[in-house]
């Protein structure tokens, strides 16, 4: 699934520029450790943190009452 992201990322620039200008190793190193480094984060922030959305807040309120 990410090498056909990186692939459709340079398809798209070298048909749309005719070139591949600014696809470099960094955007290549990038794809591959960002996902992976926001998951970490996010794994670590759930610790700390609870999140709802405002659908199951509402519900429980109107259940407490």
């Amino acid at each position: 699934m990410l090498y056909r992201k990186i692939f459709i990322t340079a398809a798209l620039t070298f048909f749309c520029l005719g070139y591949l200008d600014g696809l470099g190793i960094e955007t290549v190193l990038a794809a591959f450790t960002m996902g992976k480094a926001v998951g970490i984060i996010g794994i670590y922030t759930d610790k700390f943190f609870y999140f709802e959305t405002y659908k199951t807040l509402k519900k429980a309120d109107k259940e407490i009452k």
